[in-house]
């Protein structure tokens, strides 16, 4: 489970643990920074404590501060300045080179509850979500837009005056699946406004339910992905076998995905050591074309099966033998190497070593309406106030 499901798992299971508890959100990042935009760590008043917003250096002083940051219930930004050499740059331990903000807000205000109501809604529907909420500037710290793609569904901008130029922004981050900082221009000065792309986990479907499947699940839980393990053999295909998983499916060998959902956002991994069911599968999972498809076995294994079933690859990122050339040798290290592979693909990474790597280990945090390096294509917006 990823630290975002968590928080909202926590949120929900434990409304009266939770109700003054405090989330801090890491909203924007100069530099170099352990986490990136969109941390988030959950604060209980019981010293619990859910997420990091960096990799251990603020979150004691996070927690310990986290009431005086936000008495009297309003949000407030801080700003980790790690960049400097006196001594209060290392005072946490830090010495990333970075300023990371920090957003911190009492959960149980309307604001923030309707915002984790949102998250989690979207979360369950597995769909994407993009909040964008004021964080410096001209404009009322902590209010927000929501928007789901389809439109907006609330937020204190909704209906104000700068509900046009906020939409605008939330389109282009829904559409590029990209977060970044917007600076909205208003009659009162600039907003500084936190676009954030959060998508739905990946879909990983695994056909096939030997023991070697087994740790790759437990591996795509643990990075937070929406995992469903399909199978002919209602003996291997049961949930006691994948207590983790979020599916676990018995399929109709005549009609493999009539009880599995495959979409352009789907990465397929098949691990059936079973040859003819492999190419009953392939004939219904080419045409679906998943974003990602992995076979097990060696490349000439692949070679036969596609020539046997006559159907092209098109559209689809195929990764035959599948997973990183980790030398695995053993179930849990070919799991590793797979998931590490997928990983590196949803990314756009190639997987190799990081010492190796000629650019920075993270890429440059959008801001202004400029990601890559390109406008992101939306005008400076004027808008009359955006307090509303």
């Amino acid at each position: 489970m990823n630290e975002l499901d968590s928080i909202l798992t926590v949120l929900a299971s434990e409304p009266e643990a939770a109700k003054n508890a405090v989330l801090t959100t890491v909203v924007h990042v100069r530099g170099s920074a352990y986490r990136r935009p969109g941390a988030r760590m959950l604060v209980l008043e019981d010293g619990r404590r859910f997420g990091s917003v960096s990799g251990g250096c603020l979150e004691g002083d996070v927690c310990r501060k986290a009431w005086w940051f936000t008495e009297g219930g309003k949000p407030s930004v801080r700003s980790y300045d790690t960049s400097s050499d006196d001594d209060a740059a290392w005072e946490f331990g830090l010495g990333c080179n970075g300023v990371v903000d920090v957003l911190f807000e009492r959960v149980d205000d309307p604001g923030t509850a309707e915002m984790t109501n949102f998250v989690a809604s979207a979360r369950t529907a597995r769909r994407a979500a993009v909040v964008t909420t004021v964080i410096g500037g001209a404009g009322k710290l902590g209010d927000r837009l929501l928007f789901d793609g389809e439109g907006v569904f609330g937020g204190a901008l909704a209906g104000s005056a700068s509900e046009g130029a906020v939409i605008a922004h939330a389109r282009e981050s829904y559409l590029r699946q990209k977060s970044y900082l917007a600076h909205v221009g208003t009659d009162a000065g600039s907003v500084d406004v936190f676009v954030e792309w959060i998508g739905p986990p990946l879909a990983l479907v695994v056909f096939g339910a030997g023991h070697d499947a087994q740790p790759l699940v437990q591996f795509g839980k643990e990075l937070g992905w929406y995992v469903t393990v399909a199978d002919g053999r209602a003996n291997y295909a049961t949930q006691d076998r994948f207590p983790t998983a979020d599916q676990v499916v018995v399929i109709d060998p005549r009609d493999p995905l009539k009880t599995v959902r495959l979409s352009r956002d789907t990465a397929v991994v098949m691990m059936t050591h079973n040859y003819p069911m492999d190419a009953v599968l392939l004939r219904h999972i080419l045409p679906a074309k998943p974003r990602y498809l992995g076979m097990l076995g060696p490349k000439l294994r692949t070679d036969g099966l596609l020539e046997e079933v006559g159907l092209p690859v098109t559209g689809i990122d195929l990764h035959a033998p599948v997973g990183l050339d980790l030398g695995s040798d053993a179930p849990v290290s070919i799991a590793l190497a797979i998931v590490a592979e997928i990983q590196a693909v949803q990314h756009g990474r190639n997987g190799g070593m990081l010492k190796e790597r000629d650019a920075s280990i993270h890429d440059a945090v959008p801001e202004a309406g400029v990601a890559d390096g390109q406008p992101i294509g939306i005008p400076e917006a004027k808008v009359c106030d955006l307090v509303g």
